[in-house]
Protein backbone atom coordinates (compact mmCIF):
# COMPACT_ATOMS: atom_id res chain seq x y z
CA UNK A 1 0.00 0.00 0.00
CA UNK A 2 2.64 2.46 1.07
CA UNK A 3 4.42 2.01 -2.48
CA UNK A 4 1.13 2.55 -4.67
CA UNK A 5 0.75 5.76 -3.00
CA UNK A 6 4.12 6.89 -2.80
CA UNK A 7 4.71 5.30 -6.50
CA UNK A 8 4.70 8.29 -9.82
CA UNK A 9 2.60 5.14 -11.38
CA UNK A 10 -0.48 6.19 -10.04
CA UNK A 11 -0.26 9.73 -10.71
CA UNK A 12 -1.47 11.88 -13.25
CA UNK A 13 -0.19 15.68 -13.65
CA UNK A 14 -2.53 17.90 -14.00
CA UNK A 15 -3.62 21.14 -12.31
CA UNK A 16 -6.36 19.23 -9.89
CA UNK A 17 -6.86 22.14 -8.18
CA UNK A 18 -8.56 23.93 -10.46
CA UNK A 19 -11.30 21.26 -10.88
CA UNK A 20 -12.08 21.34 -7.35
CA UNK A 21 -12.01 25.74 -7.11
CA UNK A 22 -14.38 25.09 -10.27
CA UNK A 23 -17.34 27.35 -9.10
CA UNK A 24 -20.41 24.28 -9.94
CA UNK A 25 -21.83 21.93 -7.78
CA UNK A 26 -19.94 19.07 -6.43
CA UNK A 27 -21.28 16.42 -8.99
CA UNK A 28 -20.33 18.43 -11.98
CA UNK A 29 -16.75 18.33 -10.12
CA UNK A 30 -17.11 14.93 -9.74
CA UNK A 31 -17.23 14.38 -13.61
CA UNK A 32 -14.89 16.45 -14.55
CA UNK A 33 -12.67 14.19 -12.26
CA UNK A 34 -13.96 11.37 -13.04
CA UNK A 35 -12.95 12.41 -17.25
CA UNK A 36 -9.53 13.37 -16.00
CA UNK A 37 -8.88 10.24 -14.89
CA UNK A 38 -10.31 8.39 -17.51
CA UNK A 39 -13.20 6.38 -15.57
CA UNK A 40 -15.79 7.28 -17.26
CA UNK A 41 -17.17 4.25 -19.21
CA UNK A 42 -17.08 5.69 -22.47
CA UNK A 43 -17.47 2.99 -25.23
CA UNK A 44 -14.08 3.55 -25.85
CA UNK A 45 -12.74 2.86 -22.62
CA UNK A 46 -15.14 -0.24 -22.12
CA UNK A 47 -13.56 -1.78 -25.45
CA UNK A 48 -10.32 -1.02 -23.61
CA UNK A 49 -11.18 -3.03 -20.70
CA UNK A 50 -12.38 -6.28 -23.17
CA UNK A 51 -16.32 -5.57 -22.79
CA UNK A 52 -18.23 -6.36 -26.02
CA UNK A 53 -20.29 -3.50 -27.28
CA UNK A 54 -21.31 -1.55 -29.98
CA UNK A 55 -18.83 1.35 -30.33
CA UNK A 56 -20.55 4.16 -31.63
CA UNK A 57 -21.72 7.10 -30.08
CA UNK A 58 -25.09 6.20 -28.20
CA UNK A 59 -26.24 9.69 -29.13
CA UNK A 60 -25.65 10.22 -32.83
CA UNK A 61 -23.96 6.75 -33.99
CA UNK A 62 -21.36 8.30 -36.15
CA UNK A 63 -17.70 7.83 -34.42
CA UNK A 64 -16.70 5.88 -31.54
CA UNK A 65 -17.12 7.49 -28.85
CA UNK A 66 -14.74 8.66 -26.19
CA UNK A 67 -14.45 11.21 -24.16
CA UNK A 68 -13.35 13.97 -27.10
CA UNK A 69 -16.17 12.63 -29.02
CA UNK A 70 -19.30 12.81 -26.59
CA UNK A 71 -18.29 16.29 -24.72
CA UNK A 72 -16.70 18.68 -27.76
CA UNK A 73 -17.30 16.78 -31.56
CA UNK A 74 -20.53 15.05 -30.97
CA UNK A 75 -22.93 17.34 -33.32
CA UNK A 76 -25.26 16.79 -30.21
CA UNK A 77 -22.60 18.11 -27.72
CA UNK A 78 -21.36 21.08 -30.18
CA UNK A 79 -24.35 22.85 -30.41
CA UNK A 80 -25.38 21.95 -26.56
CA UNK A 81 -22.24 24.10 -26.52
CA UNK A 82 -23.66 27.21 -28.46
CA UNK A 83 -27.32 26.78 -26.61
CA UNK A 84 -25.48 27.29 -23.01
CA UNK A 85 -23.34 30.28 -24.92
CA UNK A 86 -20.06 28.77 -24.48
CA UNK A 87 -19.30 28.66 -27.70
CA UNK A 88 -16.47 31.14 -27.18
CA UNK A 89 -15.29 28.32 -25.03
CA UNK A 90 -15.29 25.26 -27.02
CA UNK A 91 -13.55 27.06 -30.32
CA UNK A 92 -11.18 28.98 -27.98
CA UNK A 93 -7.66 27.88 -30.04
CA UNK A 94 -5.78 27.20 -26.31
CA UNK A 95 -8.12 24.53 -25.87
CA UNK A 96 -7.61 22.39 -29.09
CA UNK A 97 -5.51 19.92 -27.38
CA UNK A 98 -6.18 16.13 -28.93
CA UNK A 99 -7.21 14.73 -25.86
CA UNK A 100 -9.95 15.62 -23.48
CA UNK A 101 -8.18 15.73 -20.14
CA UNK A 102 -5.75 17.75 -21.80
CA UNK A 103 -8.36 20.71 -22.92
CA UNK A 104 -9.97 20.66 -19.28
CA UNK A 105 -7.05 21.21 -17.47
CA UNK A 106 -6.07 24.49 -19.83
CA UNK A 107 -9.80 25.35 -18.90
CA UNK A 108 -8.52 25.28 -15.56
CA UNK A 109 -5.29 27.00 -16.16
CA UNK A 110 -6.13 29.97 -18.09
CA UNK A 111 -10.11 30.57 -17.64
CA UNK A 112 -11.81 31.65 -14.48
CA UNK A 113 -13.50 29.31 -12.02
CA UNK A 114 -16.75 30.61 -13.13
CA UNK A 115 -16.27 29.75 -16.79
CA UNK A 116 -14.91 26.35 -15.47
CA UNK A 117 -18.19 25.77 -13.44
CA UNK A 118 -20.33 26.49 -15.83
CA UNK A 119 -18.32 23.94 -18.45
CA UNK A 120 -18.37 21.56 -15.82
CA UNK A 121 -22.14 22.03 -15.50
CA UNK A 122 -22.57 21.65 -19.49
CA UNK A 123 -20.66 18.43 -19.39
CA UNK A 124 -22.57 17.25 -16.34
CA UNK A 125 -25.82 17.69 -18.88
CA UNK A 126 -24.47 16.28 -21.71
CA UNK A 127 -23.59 12.97 -20.15
CA UNK A 128 -26.63 12.34 -18.68
CA UNK A 129 -28.77 13.51 -21.45
CA UNK A 130 -26.07 10.39 -23.11
CA UNK A 131 -26.85 8.10 -20.33
CA UNK A 132 -30.61 8.84 -20.83
CA UNK A 133 -30.37 7.88 -24.52
CA UNK A 134 -28.97 4.86 -23.86
CA UNK A 135 -30.89 3.37 -20.71
CA UNK A 136 -34.38 4.88 -21.57
CA UNK A 137 -34.30 6.15 -25.42
CA UNK A 138 -35.13 9.49 -24.17
CA UNK A 139 -33.57 12.22 -26.64
CA UNK A 140 -33.55 15.60 -25.68
CA UNK A 141 -32.43 18.86 -28.38
CA UNK A 142 -29.81 20.09 -27.92
CA UNK A 143 -30.94 23.56 -27.13
CA UNK A 144 -32.49 21.74 -24.19
CA UNK A 145 -29.38 20.87 -23.00
CA UNK A 146 -27.47 23.89 -23.31
CA UNK A 147 -30.25 25.53 -21.90
CA UNK A 148 -30.55 23.35 -18.69
CA UNK A 149 -26.98 23.54 -17.81
CA UNK A 150 -27.48 27.40 -18.37
CA UNK A 151 -30.31 27.25 -15.84
CA UNK A 152 -28.95 25.23 -13.83
CA UNK A 153 -25.89 26.17 -13.15
CA UNK A 154 -26.99 29.91 -12.47
CA UNK A 155 -29.50 28.78 -9.67
CA UNK A 156 -26.96 26.90 -8.04
CA UNK A 157 -24.38 30.24 -8.60
CA UNK A 158 -27.16 32.55 -6.89
CA UNK A 159 -28.03 29.86 -4.20
CA UNK A 160 -24.39 30.04 -3.24
CA UNK A 161 -23.46 33.12 -3.45
CA UNK A 162 -26.69 34.07 -1.54
CA UNK A 163 -25.23 31.01 1.69
CA UNK A 164 -21.51 32.83 1.37
CA UNK A 165 -22.98 36.38 1.83
CA UNK A 166 -25.23 34.74 4.51
CA UNK A 167 -22.37 32.79 6.34
CA UNK A 168 -19.52 35.44 6.10
CA UNK A 169 -21.78 38.37 7.07
CA UNK A 170 -23.05 36.91 10.45
CA UNK A 171 -21.40 36.68 13.48
CA UNK A 172 -21.70 35.32 17.12
CA UNK A 173 -23.18 38.43 18.16
CA UNK A 174 -26.08 37.63 15.15
CA UNK A 175 -26.50 34.73 17.06
CA UNK A 176 -30.15 34.44 19.46
CA UNK A 177 -29.58 31.89 21.70
CA UNK A 178 -31.82 31.01 24.87
CA UNK A 179 -30.92 32.30 28.27
CA UNK A 180 -31.52 30.72 31.16
CA UNK A 181 -33.47 33.33 33.99
CA UNK A 182 -32.13 34.68 36.63
CA UNK A 183 -31.35 32.67 40.11
CA UNK A 184 -35.40 32.81 41.56
CA UNK A 185 -36.84 33.57 38.34
CA UNK A 186 -38.85 31.66 35.89
CA UNK A 187 -38.92 32.46 32.12
CA UNK A 188 -42.10 31.60 30.00
CA UNK A 189 -41.44 31.00 26.44
CA UNK A 190 -44.80 32.05 24.16
CA UNK A 191 -45.52 31.05 21.07
CA UNK A 192 -48.93 32.47 18.95
CA UNK A 193 -50.14 31.65 15.85
CA UNK A 194 -53.04 32.43 13.51
CA UNK A 195 -55.27 31.04 11.30
CA UNK A 196 -56.05 33.42 8.39
CA UNK A 197 -59.79 33.84 7.68
CA UNK A 198 -60.83 32.08 11.08
CA UNK A 199 -60.60 34.71 13.26
CA UNK A 200 -58.84 32.71 15.69
CA UNK A 201 -55.34 32.67 17.55
CA UNK A 202 -54.13 30.20 19.57
CA UNK A 203 -51.26 30.01 22.11
CA UNK A 204 -48.51 27.67 23.78
CA UNK A 205 -46.22 28.44 26.62
CA UNK A 206 -43.33 26.79 28.44
CA UNK A 207 -42.38 27.37 31.51
CA UNK A 208 -38.52 27.17 32.90
CA UNK A 209 -36.30 27.59 36.00
CA UNK A 210 -33.34 29.46 36.67
CA UNK A 211 -31.59 26.08 36.00
CA UNK A 212 -32.80 25.81 32.37
CA UNK A 213 -34.91 22.82 33.59
CA UNK A 214 -38.84 21.87 32.00
CA UNK A 215 -41.16 22.72 34.69
CA UNK A 216 -44.96 22.64 32.97
CA UNK A 217 -46.27 23.57 28.98
CA UNK A 218 -49.27 25.18 28.17
CA UNK A 219 -51.76 25.08 25.08
CA UNK A 220 -55.25 26.34 25.39
CA UNK A 221 -58.11 24.04 23.91
CA UNK A 222 -59.50 24.49 20.41
CA UNK A 223 -62.92 24.77 21.76
CA UNK A 224 -64.64 27.63 23.18
CA UNK A 225 -62.51 27.55 26.75
CA UNK A 226 -61.42 30.95 28.14
CA UNK A 227 -58.46 31.04 30.16
CA UNK A 228 -56.03 34.08 31.92
CA UNK A 229 -53.06 34.26 33.39
CA UNK A 230 -51.28 35.81 35.71
CA UNK A 231 -47.70 36.60 36.54
CA UNK A 232 -46.41 37.26 39.44
CA UNK A 233 -42.16 37.42 40.56
CA UNK A 234 -40.69 35.62 44.04
CA UNK A 235 -42.20 38.66 45.88
CA UNK A 236 -45.62 38.14 44.75
CA UNK A 237 -45.69 41.19 43.23
CA UNK A 238 -48.09 41.65 40.09
CA UNK A 239 -45.59 41.26 36.52
CA UNK A 240 -48.06 40.75 33.47
CA UNK A 241 -51.52 38.86 33.02
CA UNK A 242 -53.39 37.46 29.76
CA UNK A 243 -56.77 35.81 28.79
CA UNK A 244 -57.10 33.47 25.95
Amino acid sequence: MRYIIGSDKYHVAGNWNGIWKAQAPHKARHLLWRLCRGCLPTRYRLLERRVECNPNCPVCDEEIEDELHIFFRCAVARDSWCAAGLSSVLHNGAYQQSNAMDRIFAMCSKDSSDTVGRVAMLLWCIWHNRNDKLWNDNVQLPRQIGRYAFDAWNDWYSVHKLQSNSVSGSTEADLVRWEKPDLGWVKCNVDVAFVPGSGRTSVGLCFRDNSGQFMAAFVPGSGRTSVGLCFRDNSGQFMAGMTQ
